[in-house]
C-alpha cells in the first residue's frame, strides 16, 4: 500500500486538507478527531480513494484502504505540491469570509497557487516559482480584467515578490502559521514586516496591510529624487557644452572623457 502525508476530510472532491503529524500519538489523535475519515483529494491530483491512518510504522502515514492505483503514491514531492494550495485555501477563505466577502476560489493550472475572485477585485496567490516575464504578462492581463489586483507571494515565489517590490516599492508575501496566515510587506530592499492576516483587510484598491502604503510612498520618493538628480545633471551638462571652447562632459559619470592635463 502507498503512503501519503496529506489528506482531506470533506470527501474525495473536498478541499479541507490536513497534514499528518510525525508523532504517532498525535497522528492517532488526528484520526479520532476526524470521525468522517480521510480521502485522497482529487483536487490535489489524487485518486479520490479512502485513506486510513497507519501510526505503527517508522513514520505515521495515510494509506489507501483499497488497491486502487494512485498517481501520488510514493511521490511525496508531487503530493506536497498538489496539497499546498489546499492548505492555504481554507484559512484564506475564512479570512475573507470574516470581512463579509464572498470569494470564488479556483486552483491555478499546475496547482501552482490560487486565483481568488471578489467583487471588482482579484487576489492571486502564487505558491510556486514563476519567471519575471511570466509574472509581468499575468499581472498585465489581470489588471485588464479587474479593478484591483493583489498578489500574495508564497514560499516558492520569492523571485516574483522581488520583481513586484522592485516595480512598485513593496510586495505582499504569504505564509501559513498553524491554522492561520501571516501576511508580510516586503520592501524593495528585501526586508519583510510580518503581521497576522487579521491585521489586514481588502479595501477598494486591494489588500491593505500595515506598512504597505508607507513602503510604496518611500519608493516613490526615492524614484522622484533619482529623476530630479538626473534632470539636474542633464541641465548642467547642457550649460557646460554651450560655453565657448567647452570640452565634452560625460553626463553619466560627471567626468571628462579623457584625463585632465597637468
Amino acid at each position: 500500500m502507498g503512503e501519503l502525508r496529506w489528506a482531506v476530510t470533506d470527501g474525495p472532491d473536498g478541499t479541507a486538507a490536513v497534514a499528518l503529524p510525525d508523532d504517532a500519538a498525535a497522528a492517532r489523535l488526528l484520526a479520532e478527531q476526524a470521525p468522517g475519515g480521510f480521502w485522497c483529494a482529487r483536487e490535489a491530483g489524487g485518486c479520490g480513494g479512502r485513506l486510513a491512518v497507519d501510526a505503527d510504522g517508522a513514520r505515521p502515514a495515510f494509506v489507501h484502504a483499497g488497491t486502487a492505483r494512485c498517481a501520488l503514491v510514493r511521490r511525496e514531492g508531487a503530493a506536497e505540491r498538489g496539497y499546498e494550495p489546499l492548505r492555504y485555501r481554507r484559512p484564506l477563505v475564512a479570512w475573507l469570509a470574516g470581512q463579509g466577502l464572498p470569494p470564488r476560489v479556483s486552483t491555478l493550472p499546475g496547482r501552482t497557487g490560487l486565483h481568488v475572485a471578489l467583487p471588482g477585485a482579484v487576489l492571486e496567490v502564487q505558491l510556486a516559482p514563476v519567471s519575471d516575464l511570466a509574472w509581468r504578462a499575468r499581472d498585465d492581463r489581470l489588471h485588464r480584467e479587474a479593478r484591483s489586483v493583489t498578489w500574495l507571494h508564497g514560499p516558492g515565489a520569492d523571485l516574483a515578490a522581488a520583481t513586484e517590490a522592485g516595480v512598485r516599492g513593496a510586495a505582499l508575501v504569504l505564509r501559513r502559521q498553524n491554522r492561520g496566515l501571516l501576511i508580510g510587506v516586503r520592501d524593495a530592499g528585501g526586508g519583510v514586516r510580518w503581521v497576522r492576516a487579521s491585521a489586514c483587510r481588502v479595501g477598494p484598491d486591494g489588500v491593505e496591510a500595515p506598512g504597505l502604503a508607507e513602503a510604496r510612498a518611500a519608493h516613490g520618493r526615492r524614484a522622484a529624487a533619482r529623476q530630479d538628480a538626473a534632470r539636474r545633471a542633464a541641465r548642467q551638462a547642457a550649460r557646460w557644452s554651450s560655453r565657448t571652447g567647452a570640452v565634452p562632459w560625460d553626463v553619466r559619470t560627471g567626468t571628462l572623457p579623457f584625463p585632465a592635463a597637468g
